[in-house]
């Protein structure tokens, strides 16, 4: 299969136009630049967002400790921000990133935090297809 080329015209959306949840939260999906592979996914309120605009890196709030976090801030794999898409509903972001540091996204060691398959799903085909 060829290479999507997405030759839609973009438009900007301003911050104030996107739509929170009730906990004023949207999903960011956090997604390698280099190589598309969806990395983790975190939340972000408007300060987090703020922030992540300001410094370039992606910061975070934590819905459990309920405090914001830049990635990479303890284990040193920060995240370099290359762009920031809204969905069409505007209530999910896209954040393509470039991993620095040791390049892993997840807590666990990993590259990704997407490494578990759902029990009861066979793959079907490649991951090429």
């Amino acid at each position: 299969m060829g290479e999507f080329k997405n030759e839609e015209e973009l438009h900007p959306l301003d911050t104030g136009k996107l739509k929170f949840d009730q906990n004023g939260l949207v999903p960011a999906v956090i997604q390698d630049y280099r190589n598309n592979v969806v990395l983790m996914v975190g939340y972000m309120d408007e300060e987090a967002i703020r922030r992540t605009l300001n410094t370039g890196r992606v910061c975070f709030w934590s819905r459990s400790r309920r405090e914001y976090w830049v990635k990479g801030e303890s284990s040193g794999n920060f995240f370099e921000v290359k762009s920031i898409y809204a969905d069409c509903d505007a209530d999910t972001l896209l954040v393509k990133v470039v991993p620095l540091g040791p390049g892993l996204a997840c807590h666990t060691g990993r590259y990704s935090c997407f490494f578990n398959t759902l029990a009861g799903f066979e793959q079907r085909g490649s991951e090429d297809d």
